[in-house]
């Protein structure tokens, strides 16, 4: 956004978020390397999770600036003792750019990404619904996506939630899009409650 001088999009958090860095994997390697010794501490009996931790998270940022992304996220407390996990990623870059024709009235906007999704996110589309924020209205879709995992010898189905919200960005034709996911994906509702709630105070602010 900042060779435009478009609007930031800005999010009030609560608990413990990590920033992962996005602008190499190194740099993404020594920030995950922060947020493991935050979370997991630095005795030996933990060297695993925190490996595994770091490679999830350097893997997490590789995704996200492959595909643009520019701000990872991650929450490990909701706080003192109340552990969670989350993960709020920023895109906004030229992908999402409705058509010339369409004008920049953020209703219009968001009414023509909503005709796209069956096209564009087709396993999302009949989920979507609108929701506020500090700035208006939002685009919410959402997916339950299932893995097997295997832990102590022991297979199990991990259910992770992922939320996309398209924000119209002001004045222009474009969307920002915010994702936020957690592993915690046998309670989706209470979830998607949490995550809407994040995104009802977020808003777009002037550029530095």
């Amino acid at each position: 956004m900042s060779t435009t001088h478009e609007p930031e999009l800005a999010f009030r958090l609560l608990g413990t978020w990590w920033q992962v860095a996005l602008d190499s994997d190194d740099a993404a390697r020594t920030s995950a390397a922060e947020v493991a010794r935050g979370t997991l501490g630095t005795a030996d009996e933990n060297a695993t999770p925190r490996r595994r931790m770091r490679d999830d998270l350097v893997e997490a940022a590789r995704a996200a600036r492959e595909a643009h992304g520019r701000l990872l996220l991650l929450q490990t407390e909701l706080g003192p003792g109340e552990p969670m996990s989350a993960m709020l990623t920023l895109f906004d870059d030229d992908r999402f750019r409705m058509s010339p024709a369409i004008g920049t009235n953020p209703e219009r906007v968001l009414a023509v990404l909503e005709e796209a999704l069956p096209t564009i996110a087709p396993e999302m589309a009949g989920t979507a619904v609108r929701r506020p924020f500090a700035d208006g209205e939002v685009v919410r879709a959402h997916r339950i996506d299932e893995s097997v995992e295997v832990e102590n010898g022991e297979a199990f189905t991990q259910r992770r939630l992922v939320a996309h919200y398209w924000y119209p960005v002001p004045d222009s034709k474009k969307l920002a899009l915010v994702v936020l996911s957690s592993p915690l994906g046998d309670i989706p509702n209470v979830l998607l409650t949490y995550f809407d709630a994040i995104v009802e105070v977020s808003g777009f602010r002037p550029s530095a």
